[in-house]
């Protein structure tokens, strides 16, 4: 299994699955009634339909490697960015 600690500004990955923890999350969250409840669960979905390969563009002092994607809101058309950290091995390969 690839390590995220591994990943370099730069490197380009192909998201392959929404992260058990974020899916974990947001039965919680729903379970619970949160408004937005599955929120980064949702966004790593659009993004797997919409664009799956991003590029790592930092890395945080704790050496987590983050993505940032832009997509684009259903309802008023305005582009919404986001900015996601990498930290499991499963739900990631390195792009072709």
């Amino acid at each position: 299994m690839p390590n995220p600690k591994d990943l370099k500004v730069g490197d380009r990955i192909r998201l392959v699955a929404v992260p058990a923890a974020d899916l974990a999350q947001r039965e919680r969250e729903v379970r619970d009634g949160v408004e937005m409840a599955g929120w980064t669960a949702d966004t790593i979905e659009r993004i797997l339909r919409e664009s799956p390969v991003v590029t790592i563009t930092w890395i945080d002092e704790f050496g987590t490697p983050w993505f940032d994607a832009e997509l684009v809101d259903p309802s008023d058309q305005a582009v919404v960015k986001h900015s996601i950290a990498v930290m499991d091995q499963d739900s990631w390969r390195l792009a072709d």
